[in-house]
């Protein structure tokens, strides 16, 4: 009988153990590196007028949310991220279920991470230079620019958003595709070659596609040549 009683016992505080770990959330208002434990909700602050910077390499948690002009830096691995006022948030590798700018937030995706989705709204942004993502969104005047890494599923874009995706032999197309919206094909500034559905019917027209300065650069001899050309047939010697 006591065998079984101290069985409960353990059962219930390992229970409760998990339990207080499983809710526990944080809110740091000074420079703090991370490196391990665990967490359900990470809120950053600053101290004014100081402002904070954390550091995360390591340990687990569900989302972590940057407010006023803070930063993040993470390096770490699964969680859900959210830049809101104008702090930012600096992605740089793992594995995130989301990664997301919002009221006026920013961030900025690069390295090798690995992203569900990528999404920016309400006044937020969201800049790629790096990584794989499933899906972007946009929407309520959120900017997203697309520089290079790779889009594995579709855009979805409506109300004020913007997708800018920077490149060279960018095209896009207002129907066919997975969802019969439209596609996106072309290379990215770092010669990444894409091909991604548009998932509804508004965002063809809240994408953006922007030569490269090379490409622009070459665009701008051309016209030069063509004025020169011109000019010489008005004017023969």
């Amino acid at each position: 009988m006591k065998t079984k009683v101290f069985t409960i016992l353990a059962v219930v505080m390992l229970l409760s153990m998990w339990s207080v770990r499983a809710y526990a959330i944080w809110d740091i208002y000074s420079d703090t590196d991370i490196h391990s434990g665990f967490y359900t909700f990470i809120n950053i602050y600053d101290t004014p007028p100081d402002h904070t910077t954390v550091n995360m390499y390591g340990g687990s948690l569900d989302y972590i949310t940057t407010y006023d002009q803070s930063t993040l830096n993470f390096y770490g691995d699964s969680v859900q991220v959210g830049a809101c006022d104008y702090s930012t948030i600096n992605v740089t590798g793992g594995t995130l279920s989301g990664v997301e700018a919002y009221h006026y937030g920013t961030v900025n995706a690069s390295g090798n991470g690995n992203y569900t989705y990528l999404s920016a709204h309400d006044f937020g942004i969201a800049n790629m230079t790096g990584g794989i993502v499933d899906r972007i969104s946009v929407g309520d005047f959120g900017t997203v620019n697309l520089f290079s890494g790779n889009v594995l599923d579709r855009l979805w874009a409506n109300d004020s958003g913007v997708i800018n995706i920077y490149g060279h032999d960018l095209f896009k197309t207002d129907s066919g595709g997975t969802y019969g919206y439209g596609q996106v094909y072309g290379y990215l500034t770092d010669d990444t070659y894409i091909s991604v559905d548009l998932s509804n019917l508004d965002a063809y027209s809240h994408i953006n596609l922007i030569p490269e300065p090379s490409s622009l650069l070459l665009l701008g001899l051309d016209a030069v040549m063509v004025r020169r050309k011109f000019k010489g047939l008005l004017n023969p010697s």
